[in-house]
């Protein structure tokens, strides 16, 4: 039996608009397991950005206990909470998020020192970037290089630490389709190696990726598939098989 690594119980969150409260996230009861390749979907507005933020420290719930790894985060100081960014999980945006007056090398590395000696981050970073087909852009700065290639250096970034878990929110949803299924490739290849993997996406291909697929709709779970673990030659039935979930989801 798989680990549970993320927990949820009666999770809300609410926004306050002027003098009208909006409650995206209804008490939501969820476990995440060990290993999983979990995705999020569902319509515009449904929450699952939302509840991708609650769940990993980037946005604190209006109600309702969050844990990761154990650890109850909803009452937890800033200094605890920064402590499990810097060591157990990484993030991956679309928006990538790469300070750019630092070089592709200095933007991955700055983001494990602590973690080890210098001279072992800096190692580890540049065979990272080497893995990533970075290698001749260690000087390079990240306007410097496409969107794809700018988010490759994210994932560096986001592995420098060896996070156990790692959330991306669309990290494919600025790429072109070739860029795409590299980052994508990528992603898999970690998850097969045993991270656990939470994102969110809209597309149909990257979510032929999961070993989970959980729907939201209006702030709560309505569907939960298992699909297990992903196999090339499956792709198109796995893909048949999320669309027919995501139509008897009204998606």
């Amino acid at each position: 039996m798989k680990n549970t690594i993320i927990k949820t119980e009666k999770l809300c969150k609410s926004f306050i608009i002027g003098k009208t409260s909006n409650t995206v996230l209804k008490n939501i009861d969820l476990e995440i397991y060990e290993g999983d390749f979990t995705i999020i979907m569902g319509s515009s507005g449904s929450g699952k950005s939302t509840l991708l933020y609650s769940i990993s420290t980037m946005d604190t719930p209006t109600s309702g206990d969050v844990s990761i790894l154990g650890q109850d985060i909803t009452h937890l100081n800033e200094y605890e909470i920064a402590a499990i960014r810097k060591k157990d999980i990484s993030f991956i945006f679309q928006s990538m998020n790469l300070l750019p007056d630092l070089t592709v090398f200095e933007n991955v590395a700055y983001s494990g020192y602590g973690l080890a000696s210098k001279e072992q981050i800096n190692q580890k970073a540049t065979d990272l970037l080497t893995s990533l087909d970075l290698g001749d852009s260690l000087l390079k700065y990240p306007s410097e290089l496409s969107g794809g290639g700018q988010q490759r250096v994210a994932i560096a970034r986001a592995l420098i630490s060896d996070a156990k878990i790692i959330f991306g929110d669309e990290p494919t949803g600025a790429l072109n389709s070739s860029m795409g299924r590299q980052v994508l490739d990528i992603l898999t290849d970690l998850n097969n190696k045993g991270q656990s993997i939470v994102m969110v996406t809209h597309d149909i291909k990257a979510a032929a990726r999961a070993t989970r697929l959980l729907y939201l709709s209006d702030g709560k779970i309505a569907g939960d598939l298992k699909l297990g673990t992903y196999i090339p030659d499956n792709r198109a039935e796995r893909e048949d098989a999320i669309f027919q979930f995501l139509k008897e989801h009204n998606w």
